[in-house]
């Protein structure tokens, strides 16, 4: 069941990009005043559905940026049929003007922004009975502790904005100077650990996507488990997350929280199945007159005639990575599109109906009719991903318009987090079990690691297999500290023009978009950029 998130009358004071005045006004929805829209706790609830919204707004360019600049940039990635869209982030010859870290941090503010506003104003929708409006608060935090959590991911410490922009004289928020990543991980902890304790154990019925008890423990493991890899390497957090996955994982305690694995790999993402009880955190994307964008992930990472005829891959996974999969293993045909049947009509030399197999010799797909390559056979390029429901876009949506959901996390992952926490704290007997149950279900032969220093490896090959393509990989490369050994092991016939950046440190963290740099006299580039 889909929950569809209507985003009705909010008061949208200072939703624009953090650190410019110009970018500070967003077309509002309604012009009601904060009098009206909290003036009971119906208009509470749907401002707070507005801070859902500001996930999966019309303007879908982010959508494609967070994709890119969280999946490319390692061994696997390779250009796409079309070429490279995520070029030149997967070969590491990004700056800082480059337009995906502004498309991704205007997202990330906006959402912080409608967050605090909901924050500040709940009580006032429940006047002698504040204590109602916890929950819709402890949404809100979450919200934003989980747009802070990307943020500190990609660019370190930032701006670190925890009350509601009223005016354009509230230059101390605007122009607010970066703070340490230790301080923004602290102000997530606290968010999420509000959310904990105010938010139902699961969701059913019409509330079926919000969060939850459950997401936030969820949550707040994975963030305990990333403070304690690099760079705050942090190692007493392991335990930390062990104790509040701990929380979420045995039969009780899913039955509890309503989570579990889903037992075919590829019902997960069907449409008929979105909100399943092994998805932990998604948003919802459905093509309707207000969102006529939806989803752009199907168009820009399936073949050329998956589903509609038209696909715009551009990016792909090289064949190293489909052949780290077992033969048995049902989640690499749904990962990668190695094969498969033309339709859509006549493009890029194929027709309908026509079989098209990718060819790892010479790097292309064939159309096997003619033997020819599919669309280009000047440079090498990778499998398409198809790790999303393979259904076309609903009629009369824009080219870009799917409706899947952009699922943020999976029980899968717990599992595999809880798994490796387990290591890191000397209880690899607990961990090994954990790890299989997750092959298990992937039909793939049980691991049977049993020392530290291979269930580690083994741990985390399975993140690779199971998570690929779900906005993990580049951040768990960090928090290893392997991008130097992810740089080495790339070459240079998986870049278009064979151009390679070698490894420099700076490369560890995105630089904080050139834009915000130029508005804001407070903000300081990080080093390198």
């Amino acid at each position: 069941m889909k929950y569809h998130i209507k985003f009705s009358a909010m008061l949208i004071l200072a939703l624009g990009i953090v650190s410019c005045k110009d970018n500070l006004e967003e077309s509002p929805y309604s012009s009601l005043s904060k009098e009206v829209v909290f003036k009971d706790e119906d208009g509470l609830n749907q401002a707070t559905i507005g801070v859902y919204q500001a996930w999966t707004a019309p303007d879908f360019t982010d959508i494609s940026s967070r994709f890119i600049l969280t999946e490319s940039g390692h061994r696997y990635a390779t250009a796409g049929i079309l070429g490279s869209g995520a070029d030149p982030y997967y070969r590491f010859g990004h700056v800082s003007t480059s337009g995906a870290f502004e498309a991704v941090w205007s997202r990330f503010y906006k959402i912080i922004f409608r967050a605090n506003t909901v924050i500040d104003n709940a009580k006032r929708a429940v006047p002698g009975e504040e204590e109602e409006a916890d929950p819709y608060i402890a949404e809100a935090r979450f919200l934003r502790g989980y747009a802070y959590f990307n943020l500190v991911r990609l660019f370190g410490g930032v701006p670190l904005i925890l009350n509601e922009v009223t005016s354009l004289s509230d230059e101390d928020l605007i122009f607010a100077p970066r703070e340490t990543d230790v301080a923004v991980y602290d102000a997530i902890i606290a968010d999420l650990n509000f959310a904990e304790a105010n938010l139902p154990d699961s969701r059913g019925g019409a509330e079926l996507g919000r969060v939850s008890a459950g997401s936030a423990k969820a949550m707040l493991g994975k963030v305990y488990l990333t403070m304690a890899g690099k760079p705050l390497s942090r190692t007493e957090n392991f335990q930390k997350a062990v104790d509040k996955f701990s929380e979420i994982v045995g039969p009780e305690n899913e039955e509890k929280y309503d989570f579990e694995l889903i037992p075919n790999f590829a019902d997960v993402f069907s449409l008929e199945n979105e909100r399943n009880r092994e998805i932990v955190l998604s948003f919802g994307y459905f093509v309707n007159s207000s969102n006529p964008n939806g989803n752009i992930l199907p168009f820009n990472l399936f073949p050329a005639g998956l589903v509609n005829g038209d696909e715009q891959t551009n990016y792909g996974l090289t064949y190293d990575f489909y052949k780290l999969f077992e033969k048995s293993d049902t989640r690499r045909p749904f990962t990668l599109v190695d094969r498969y049947v033309f339709t859509g009509g006549s493009r890029a030399g194929a027709q309908e109906g026509d079989s098209i197999i990718y060819n790892p010799t010479i790097g292309n797909y064939i159309i096997k009719r003619t033997n020819a390559s599919l669309a280009h056979d000047d440079f090498k390029y990778g499998i398409a991903y198809g790790k999303l429901a393979r259904v076309p876009r609903p009629a009369g949506a824009a080219v870009q318009g799917y409706s899947a959901d952009l699922i943020e996390m999976r029980f899968s992952d717990v599992l595999l987090s809880y798994a490796e926490a387990l290591v890191e704290t000397g209880k690899t007997a607990q961990a090994l079990p954990i790890l299989n149950r997750v092959r298990a279900r992937a039909k793939a032969l049980p691991s049977k690691a049993t020392a530290a220093a291979a269930l580690r490896t083994a741990i985390r090959a399975e993140r690779r297999l199971e998570l690929t393509g779900e906005m993990t990989t580049v951040f768990d490369i960090r928090r290893w500290g392997t991008l130097q050994q992810e740089i080495a092991a790339m070459s240079e016939d998986q870049i278009v023009d064979n151009v390679l950046i070698p490894y420099s440190p700076r490369l560890e963290l995105y630089p904080i978009p050139q834009s915000q740099i130029d508005a804001n006299p407070n903000l300081r580039q990080n080093d390198g950029w």
